[in-house]
């Protein structure tokens, strides 16, 4: 931290009282445009003062008489101050490397990673140049090889400054995926919350439900939050994309809730049936959006009932759903997708291996092609896309475990959280609660078995 400090200077009294200068109206006037015209042209915070600043300044009143404008003259814009050093500034976790880009007209040979008292905790490596220099500023990468221990840091660059502080955890992404769960548990049992969020959180209970319980005694049952929900709401009044959202819900609670009460469970599962009877006119005429939301809700029937009709629905837009692999973009099809895959039994084989190529495809013509990101970007305006670009990478790896891509899933998390030149942060978790749920859970996985591995290869794949 840098502290100015004003020091008043004291001037000795003359105590010579025989000798008294008076200073004449004129004379004090060319004694403040010198002093106003010494500060214009030098010193700490100088400025260019132009050759009229008296005269826009000060309004002349007589050959002797000054006063100042009768408004105050606000006509300037703050500079928007950004760090030379940008990191994820909610922070990162202790099993994976440590990484930060400079961006600054310097590059320094040294940093440092500092608790918040500024004790160095450890040297950093120099940062190394990526690509360019852009608008007369590096590009570089900054990687922590070392473990970084749990708590509170920032990395000291010198003479560029600091970097905002972050924290560093050993559970770091199961916490961030305990909150989130917890707090959408919350809205669910008042109510508040739409069925594809609820949908969401339950889809992510059923994949990651290990993680969500591992060293927590506190965490609510996911279950019990959806049946109120369930209970609070009713489903009949629901229309084209949400009745088709609701199907699938009832349909995947039922799934999971046969453990707990088969009765009620039997039930969900019966009013999902009949209300997708109650769609059956209804697919002729439906848009693009209500397509692949009837297709999760088929898929989740399919997976709860095993009846053959559903399976003849799935396989006639077999089509449809390999058509084209920006279909991915929609959570929709990728959960549905998903669920179909990874069904044990009676599903089309040619079907599964066509999903699982385009989705593969998919993920590598991202990888590969570098399309993902530029530190130089706005998050705001790119965000969305992004996360359901993580999404697809955590779903491909959920089948084929893949460091890159695990790698490119924290590149988004890093960059939509402050690794950015704006040192943005989004806060994805607030806006957009179904991505964030599906990202930290599949991160929260990896950390929970050891699979943010500091030792494996940081990969970088940046457009720029």
């Amino acid at each position: 931290m840098f502290e100015r400090f004003l020091k008043n200077n004291t001037k000795k009294k003359n105590n010579n009282k025989n000798k008294k200068n008076k200073i004449k109206p004129a004379a004090l006037f060319t004694f403040a445009v010198t002093v106003l015209g010494g500060l214009a042209t030098g010193g700490c915070g100088s400025f260019d003062a132009g050759e009229n600043l008296i005269q826009s300044q000060w309004q002349l009143g007589g050959s002797e008489t000054y006063s100042m404008e009768n408004e105050a003259v606000l006509d300037y814009e703050v500079p928007k101050m950004t760090p030379g050093i940008l990191v994820d500034r909610k922070g990162y976790s202790s099993n994976e490397i440590v990484t930060a880009f400079v961006y600054s007209g310097k590059l320094p040979e040294e940093y440092a990673l500092e608790d918040p008292e500024g004790n160095e905790v450890l040297k950093c490596n120099r940062g190394e140049a990526i690509l360019k220099k852009d608008e007369g500023k590096f590009f570089a990468r900054l990687s922590i090889e070392e473990e970084v221990p749990e708590g509170t840091y920032y990395i000291n660059g010198g003479e560029i400054g600091n970097s905002f502080s972050f924290d560093v955890s050993d559970t770091f992404y199961r916490d961030i995926y305990w909150n989130l769960i917890k707090n959408e548990c919350e809205k669910i049992q008042v109510g508040n919350a739409d069925v594809w969020e609820v949908y969401s959180v339950l889809y992510s209970f059923e994949r990651y439900k290990e993680v969500l319980y591992a060293e927590k005694a506190d965490v609510p049952d996911v279950l019990d939050a959806v049946g109120k929900w369930i209970s609070l709401s009713n489903l009949d009044e629901l229309e084209g994309t949400q009745k088709y959202l609701s199907i699938a819900l009832l349909s995947k609670f039922g799934y999971n809730y046969k453990s707990v009460d088969e009765k009620l469970a039997t039930e969900c599962i019966q009013k999902a049936s009949a209300l997708y009877k109650e769609t059956a006119s209804e697919s002729a005429t439906e848009n693009d959006e209500k397509k692949k939301a009837r297709f999760l809700a088929i898929e989740e029937l399919y997976r709860t009932s095993g009846a053959a009709s559903y399976a003849k629905e799935i396989l006639n837009m077999g089509e449809y759903l390999t058509s084209d692999d920006d279909l991915y973009d929609s959570g929709y099809i990728l959960y549905g997708a998903m669920g179909y895959m990874t069904i044990r039994s009676g599903v089309d084989r040619a079907l599964c291996d066509k999903m699982m190529e385009n989705l593969l495809f998919r993920c590598r013509d991202l990888n590969d092609n570098k399309k993902l990101i530029s530190v130089s970007g706005d998050p705001n305006e790119d965000g969305d896309q992004l996360l359901k670009y993580a999404q697809q990478f955590a779903a491909m790896n959920y089948i084929l475990d893949g460091y890159e891509y695990n790698e490119q899933i924290l590149n988004i998390v890093h960059y939509l959280s402050g690794r950015n030149t704006g040192a943005v942060s989004l806060d994805f978790e607030e806006k957009s609660p179904t991505d964030a749920v599906a990202i930290y859970a599949w991160l929260a996985w990896l950390e929970n078995n050891g699979k943010l591995d500091p030792s494996a290869p940081v990969i970088w794949n940046y457009s720029w």
